[in-house]
């Protein structure tokens, strides 16, 4: 992806910025995905073996409604949230002043996860955190120096959980959507989603992988697949606000039917 692109897709995020600012479908219209993202993440690092004062560093954190709802569960910890979009930081640093219990222990910054230093500088985190962050950059090499950025600012032993989008998933999805005769949903033009030997020939070189993830599946499997082919029987559009959406977060996790996956990794 040129230069040229690369800030058509800063653009679409500064749009999506100004036409959801207050909202929670800033980073997707789906919000009930943004949700079981949410939950995914907290419940991994409760599993974790954080430090209980934990230093932790959001990248590409849009508008800060995931690092504040992650925050909330963890009053230990100090969370710095970058993202490239000068609208979602605004829009971050909004949501900061009106969780004044947050606002000690929260930070949004402008920054560029392929450049972290003028944002982090030569500080080191317990915990990183992506979310559908990487994907947004055009090449698997812009990934691969975005990953060692984040390696860098990333203590020996701590951790990087990485919520990304990935191909074998997307691809499994659509099968079963042709299975029941619908069409595939293609990748959007801004995105770059990984292959998975990809992504672990990347992270390889400085994180150990703990495991992956497959936290979306069922939750794309009932809405993408079952709840979409329901509503091109009865002639309907698909509508993200479906309650379907709601009780399909609470699905157990089964099978790989989404591009949307976790990846929990140890810095080596």
């Amino acid at each position: 992806m040129d230069a040229n692109i690369q800030e058509k897709v800063r653009e679409y995020w500064q749009e999506r910025a100004s036409k959801y600012s207050g909202g929670n479908a800033s980073t997707t219209d789906d919000v009930w995905l943004r949700e079981a993202e949410i939950s995914a993440a907290i419940e991994t690092l409760r599993d974790l073996p954080l430090p209980r004062n934990a230093q932790a560093l959001d990248v590409g954190c849009g508008d800060g409604y995931s690092t504040l709802r992650i925050a909330q569960s963890f009053p230990c910890f100090m969370f710095l949230g970058i993202d490239y979009s000068e609208g979602m930081i605004r829009i971050a640093r909004q949501r900061q002043e009106s969780e004044r219990e947050l606002g000690s222990r929260t930070s949004f910054a402008l920054g560029d996860v392929t450049n972290l230093e003028p944002a982090c500088g030569d500080r080191f985190y317990d915990l990183v955190l992506s979310d559908r962050c990487l994907i947004n950059l055009g090449s698997i090499e812009k990934q691969r120096d975005a990953i060692a950025q984040i390696a860098r600012h990333t203590r020996p032993g701590a951790f990087y959980v990485a919520i990304e989008n990935f191909v074998e998933g997307h691809d499994n999805m659509n099968a079963a959507r042709s299975s029941v005769g619908l069409a595939p949903i293609p990748v959007r033009w801004h995105n770059q989603y990984f292959r998975e030997e990809d992504f672990a020939d990347a992270a390889a070189r400085f994180f150990e992988v703990i495991h992956i993830k497959d936290f979306s599946s069922s939750y794309y499997f009932a809405t993408r697949v079952i709840y979409a082919a329901m509503c091109r029987m009865r002639g309907e559009t698909p509508d993200y606000h479906h309650e379907i959406h709601q009780l399909a977060v609470k699905l157990p996790w089964i099978g790989q039917f989404s591009p949307v996956r976790m990846a929990v990794m140890r810095r080596k």
